[in-house]
């Protein structure tokens, strides 16, 4: 089998990095690490180079410059979007559509790029492209965890709880990604599919107990688009939502309110988002982890029971590569389908988490009378 070429947007960053060095053990890959850095994406490609024995090769380009990337992405079979810059997100999938080329993005689940996306499927199905959004784990794995439960319960409840913790003082981040990450949080919809409706409001939030260590949180609702596609395709499902805890009750009461006040004033603007990340790295704990369960309930064979899916891992950015790697592992090896769709949509339950059991995630699934 040739090896597909993956372009990876962001590959010396935090997730991109650890994308690319997944891919290269896989070995069915040539991969290109860009990035406005050509010496950060040069050391990337060394590094992952060294450890795994693959080739790679750095490309200085950014993910804004149009004509920058129809050239770098030129024999390219799929781009990667990694990067921090969700605003950019639309002009890498239109150049991958003029180019002809698969699209997959590691994204939020931004409104204003789904719109974007959206102006591009009919042309994307009538050439035959893949173009997969929302990767990684949140969103990415949400509405996995239904679909995986939903095949052998009839689910009515199917919310999903995360919680996660970054030893934000250990990480690096390029220019502009303080301004990013405030924008992404900005731009959060607090919507839950409840009593089989969408709403839309900040008291969407709900305890949750994650067992221990990380124990009992509050958690607040996060609207992504893979879960608002569930309900027509699970008619018996009247209540879901992907439920997140915080960062920590100093950064939630105190820094988060006043960085989103301040960046409401221009001047003020990149000020804000980088004193929050500044408070991310002093007020936030070293431990890290991510959990996330789909706690569900409903009815199997006619008769009420629960279900619940738990994922697990040390390292949310290890575990938003891993996610991506196993759906860039579907789309590069499994059987093409022209689409439009989220990750957590696109991929296949069965196939999907066991890529992940594969690369080191804990996934432990029960079925039980109610």
């Amino acid at each position: 089998m040739a090896k597909a070429t993956v372009a990876i947007l962001g590959g010396a960053g935090n997730t991109g990095r650890r994308l690319a060095r997944l891919l290269a053990r896989n070995g069915s890959y040539d991969l290109r690490l860009m990035g406005r850095s050509k010496a950060s994406v040069d050391d990337a490609a060394a590094r992952i180079a060294a450890e795994t024995g693959a080739t790679l090769i750095g490309i200085s380009v950014d993910s804004s410059d149009r004509e920058g990337l129809l050239k770098a992405l030129s024999g390219t079979d799929l781009v990667v979007s990694a990067t921090s810059a969700t605003r950019n997100a639309p002009t890498v999938a239109d150049v991958a559509l003029q180019i002809g080329i698969d699209y997959f993005d590691i994204h939020l689940s931004s409104s204003m790029k789904w719109r974007a996306l959206r102006t591009l499927e009919p042309d994307i199905l009538r050439r035959g492209l893949q173009f997969v959004s929302d990767g990684g784990f949140h969103p990415g794995l949400p509405a996995v965890m239904v679909r995986k439960l939903s095949a052998s319960v009839d689910l009515t409840h199917a919310p999903v709880y995360a919680c996660f913790n970054v030893d934000w003082s250990r990480l690096s981040f390029g220019s502009g990604a303080a301004d990013d990450f405030v924008d992404e949080l900005r731009d959060m919809n607090p919507s839950a599919f409840r009593d089989g409706q969408w709403v839309r409001s900040w008291r969407n939030y709900r305890d949750f107990d994650f067992g221990a260590p990380q124990g009992r949180q509050q958690t607040i609702a996060m609207g992504i688009e893979e879960l608002r596609l569930l309900p027509d395709r699970f008619p018996h499902l009247r209540t879901t939502g992907f439920y997140i805890a915080g960062f920590g009750p100093i950064i939630d009461h105190i820094v988060l309110p006043a960085t989103l006040l301040a960046a409401m004033l221009p001047p003020l603007r990149h000020l804000a988002a980088t004193a929050f990340l500044a408070a991310l790295k002093r007020w936030t704990r070293h431990e890290e982890w991510t959990v996330l369960v789909c706690d569900g309930r409903g009815s199997r064979d006619g008769l009420p029971a629960t279900a619940r899916l738990r994922i697990s891992h040390g390292d949310p950015y290890e575990l938003t590569a891993i996610a991506a790697a196993a759906c860039v592992l579907e789309m590069t090896h499994g059987v093409r389908r022209p689409c439009l769709l989220p990750q957590a949509v696109f991929v296949n339950p069965e196939v999907f988490l066991g890529n992940l059991r594969g690369m080191g995630v804990d996934v432990e699934e029960s079925i039980a009378p109610a």
